[in-house]
């Protein structure tokens, strides 16, 4: 008896699982027969029918040997994240024919064990999800003789979600938050242009975000999580519109740099979305605990700061919003329903700074800079203080932009707190601060070699006035270049025009350095006697004994003009800094 018990147990071991691979293999992908797979190169493939797939389309799948004729007689296929740990995905659903049936939530196995040439499926996500996977299969040709870890290509999945119908709406109706849950609001009324909601559930926090824009179409909406209330490592949930069509991202602000995950909705679920009117709307699921435990992707049990910006969509990526995103006054406690205002910080050092900057280099230098270049034998008969009357000017000019340069930089570093730059950002925010301080440091400098200049008719007295006008030179052109990269940084929230202001600054001095140029040259062309005058002007404080009561009239009207342009740039940069 016990010899029979003994047989027919070895038959049954023998055929293994005819019916399909058993939920024990499930997690490893390994058939209990007490062998190990082979070693060798598989003789089966994965072939997949499109290497991307949309929501709403199937792909089809086939596993079959590379011979053509190498039958086999189990499989089990699974779906992973193409990722650097792989993680089971099992948001999706086989379809199979009758000789299979599915498996492994989200996996297929065969239902018989007769020899097969091919096994076709097919396969769709059930979740918004937008990535890469690949197909991994365990391929049984014989009871010891199977092979593991068979993998297909990639698959990049692409999840949209089709917008709701518009319908009418009244445009004065705005997003509000609702009883029962979490909120914050893009200001202190009951009624904002922005709103997020959120609740716990189970182990999901619901998210809502609903902001009204003057136009919805190609634009994004988003909330980020950040552990400082600033731009750099907050992980970011962006729902873009375009082309009538929602996709939802999740991403991480790397420095001021948005970055898209490789799987973009890690986490989400349940996502809705519409536009109605000028109201868009994007709600979604976020897993508390995110399984894979990504480490851009935080986890909801601790609290964050939470920002919620907007901005344009174009050739479907995101861009860089417009205006600076809000910021809750404190971190967020998400397992709670609680109201958050948004923080207002002050601008004040800021604007102060840029309105400082502004005066001392558009303004000051450049009135001080002309004069000294191109002023020298004017009005040689009078001497104010005993001093020629350009160089009266140059001096007090200077001394002032020194002076509000240097009040300009304590504020800024007041604010900021340190000279550190940052490495990550536009060009504009890396470079502005390494600009500030250049430009800082000659404006040191300069009047520290003019303190120790040589005495008029020293033989290194011209070596000090070339040089002296060469770090002069220098310190306005390298300010030009900062004030255009200050206007254009996120935080100045200056109108895109402001920054063609600036050019128009640089082109009208340029032009009337050579307007000016162009005047000295016909002047003393073929003029020794006033060449020689010019020079001793410029290398020396003290009047010369030719005398000359006026001022040469297009050289004073030049100088009215510069003036007047100098004046109306300065005046409208200040305007738009100090209301932005």
């Amino acid at each position: 008896m016990f010899v029979v018990f003994l047989t027919l147990a070895l038959i049954c071991g023998c055929r293994g699982y005819p019916s399909g691979a058993p939920q024990s293999a499930c997690d490893d992908m390994t058939p209990a027969h007490g062998v190990s797979p082979q070693k060798t190169p598989s003789p089966y493939v994965i072939i997949l029918s499109t290497s991307k797939l949309s929501v709403d389309e199937y792909l089809t799948i086939s596993i079959s040997p590379n011979d053509g004729k190498t039958t086999f007689k189990g499989f089990l296929i699974e779906v992973y994240t193409d990722l650097a740990s792989p993680v089971k995905f099992s948001e999706g659903e086989f379809t199979v024919p009758d000789n299979a049936h599915t498996q492994c939530n989200g996996g297929a196995t065969h239902s018989d064990a007769n020899p097969k040439l091919i096994i076709t499926l097919s396969w769709k996500p059930t979740t918004s999800f937008t990535g890469k996977v690949k197909f991994r299969a365990t391929v049984v040709q014989s009871y010891t003789t199977f092979w593991e870890n068979i993998e297909s290509e990639s698959l990049s999945v692409d999840y949209f979600l089709p917008s709701a119908s518009p319908f009418t709406k009244s445009p004065d109706d705005q997003p509000r938050c609702e009883k029962g849950f979490g909120c914050f609001k893009s200001c202190p009324t009951e009624s904002c242009d922005g709103v997020v909601q959120w609740k716990k559930r189970e182990n999901f926090i619901d998210f809502s975000i609903i902001i009204r824009l003057e136009n919805p179409n190609d634009r994004w909406i988003a909330i980020g999580l950040s552990p400082t209330g600033k731009m750099p490592r907050t992980s970011v949930m962006m729902c873009m519109y375009y082309n009538d069509k929602f996709e939802v991202l999740d991403g991480i602000n790397n420095g001021y740099t948005f970055s898209i995950l490789p799987n973009s909705t890690l986490g989400l679920v349940n996502i809705t979305a519409n536009v109605t009117g000028q109201i868009m709307t994007c709600s979604f699921s976020r897993k508390i605990d995110v399984p894979e435990d990504s480490v851009d992707v935080y986890s909801l049990n601790k609290t964050y700061f939470l920002l919620l910006g907007n901005g344009p969509v174009r050739n479907g990526k995101p861009e860089q919003h417009e205006e600076t995103p809000e910021v809750s006054g404190q971190k967020v406690n998400f397992l709670l329903n609680e109201d958050i205002q948004p923080q207002k910080p002050s601008m004040l050092l800021y604007k102060l700074h840029g309105s400082l900057m502004i005066f001392a280099w558009i303004f000051l230098s450049s009135i001080g800079i002309i004069t000294a270049r191109y002023y020298k034998s004017e009005w040689r008969d009078m001497m104010p203080c005993g001093v020629k009357v350009w160089f009266a000017i140059h001096r007090t000019v200077m001394s002032l932009v020194f002076l509000v340069t240097t009040g300009g930089f304590v504020l800024i570093f007041m604010e900021v707190g340190s000279l550190l730059q940052e490495n990550e950002g536009s060009v504009y925010l890396r470079y502005h601060p390494a600009l500030g301080i250049s430009v800082m440091a000659l404006t040191v400098v300069n009047p520290i070699m003019a303190l120790f200049r040589c005495s008029p008719g020293h033989k290194y007295r011209e070596v000090f006035h070339y040089s002296h006008m060469f770090v002069g030179t220098s310190a306005q052109i390298l300010a030009a270049i900062t004030i255009y990269f200050g206007v254009n940084l996120e935080k100045s929230n200056t109108p895109k025009g402001v920054s063609y202001i600036v050019i128009a600054y640089i082109v009208t001095y340029v032009i009337i350095e050579l307007m000016l140029e162009c005047e000295k040259y016909f002047r003393t062309r073929g003029d020794d006697s006033e060449r020689h005058l010019l020079l001793k002007s410029a290398l020396s404080e003290h009047p010369s004994s030719k005398s000359q009561s006026k001022v040469n009239g297009l050289k004073f009207s030049i100088l009215m003009f510069h003036f007047l342009c100098m004046s109306v740039y300065c005046l409208a940069l200040i305007y738009f800094v100090a209301s932005a």
